[in-house]
């Protein structure tokens, strides 16, 4: 049985982790369906939120999805940039090879350009009592992501969760990705529209996760 985000949340002795993203939005995360597949979700599966564990892992998401390769590039991005505390209560931490083991999937699933290992995983974990994952990031080696699954709601940063689909987030700046980013990003391949976890691209088109 899935979840229900609704439910009264109980924050005594759940942990934080602080998180970061960028939206083309004036808010931090995405209450409808994501309409197209994403690293995390399939078009139509639900809402799907995706976040960083560091801001670099955030802003290298972004420059990995929109294929950019010059700080003249970056010079262009002005985003909203967003912290959350994120509990970590039934977060599944795929870092760990104990629990790669136990869901199936290998390391090279996780930052892969294939996303079907990761889609599979998400859809069978949306089934029970998974409110996200903890994984690699794709973009940015030795760093970290948090993908959510289903409609969350942003509170003031200092306000007590009173259920579990509220969040305490803030919009931390106004910017572009830090210099000196570009040289430790991990491209795609083959670089396309499909991407891992944005609203949109840097110049304004939709697309799918987020």
């Amino acid at each position: 049985m899935a979840v229900d985000p609704e439910t009264l949340f109980d924050g005594e002795a759940v942990g934080e982790l602080v998180a970061f993203r960028w939206t083309d939005y004036d808010v931090p995360f995405w209450a409808r369906e994501n309409s197209n597949d994403g690293r995390w979700n399939y078009g139509g599966q639900g809402s799907t939120q995706y976040w960083s564990l560091t801001p670099e892992a955030a802003w290298a998401e972004l420059i990995r999805h929109e294929n950019l390769k010059s700080e003249e590039d970056l010079d262009l991005v002005r985003k909203p940039f967003w912290s959350a505390r994120i509990p970590s209560l039934g977060l599944v931490d795929l870092r760990k090879s104990d629990q790669r083991e136990s869901h199936r999937i290998t390391e090279d699933d996780l930052i892969s350009d294939d996303l079907s290992a990761c889609q599979k995983l998400a859809a069978g974990l949306r089934q029970g009592a998974t409110r996200g994952v903890i994984v690699p990031s794709a973009a940015l080696p030795a760093h970290a992501n948090i993908t959510l699954f289903g409609r969350r709601r942003a509170i003031d940063w200092t306000r007590r969760r009173a259920l579990a689909s509220t969040i305490p987030a803030t919009q931390a700046a106004l910017g572009r990705p830090p210099e000196g980013l570009l040289p430790k990003v991990r491209y795609r391949s083959r670089p396309g529209p499909q991407g891992d976890r944005l609203f949109c691209s840097a110049l304004g088109t939709r697309f799918a996760a987020g």
